[in-house]
């Protein structure tokens, strides 16, 4: 799954409805938001959204609320991000193919997409939109990171089982 960026003007709007997305997929009670002072109160998560939805499959790695499943066509569009990430540190998200486990080109012939780092908030903003361009097949998206509420043993200490993507 090759995926492109394309040009996006800066806008806090989208953070905005990044925020409220999550809010919604979170049920209350569950996270919380996170604190400036270096430290996060959420635990980690990172995550694939698309316009009124969030997938993600749990909080630092422990796969609690299962691996979701995203349905998409060559062509779509999503975006990347988490919360509970340790300030200055990124997210790095790849892909392989569940039938044969090859790893596959996430971002402009590379296999590894890598995030800008988390702010003192503990977050990592939304990047994309990315386009879709792998073929029809199930694909598992995982990230690595080090989570802000619990001090990283090494770096990229939890690996996430972020999102299945099949593409028809």
């Amino acid at each position: 799954m090759t995926l492109h960026a394309r040009p996006r003007p800066l806008k806090p709007t989208l953070t905005l409805l990044a925020c409220a997305a999550l809010t919604v997929a979170v049920p209350a009670g569950v996270a919380t938001p996170a604190q400036a002072a270096g430290r996060c109160n959420t635990a980690g998560h990172a995550y694939l959204t698309q316009p009124g939805k969030v997938y993600f499959s749990g909080y630092n790695g422990d796969q609690s609320l299962g691996v979701p499943t995203f349905n998409t066509f060559r062509g779509d569009t999503f975006r990347l991000g988490g919360n509970g990430i340790l300030p200055g540190t990124t997210i790095r998200f790849q892909a392989v193919n569940v039938d044969t486990g090859a790893q596959i080109n996430f971002y402009r012939g590379q296999p590894v997409y890598t995030t800008r780092g988390a702010g003192g908030n503990c977050v990592v903003n939304e990047e994309g939109p990315l386009t879709v361009t792998a073929p029809s097949g199930t694909y598992r998206v995982t990230a690595l990171y080090d989570p802000g509420n619990t001090p990283p043993v090494t770096p990229g200490d939890i690996v996430d089982q972020v999102v299945d993507v099949v593409v028809s």
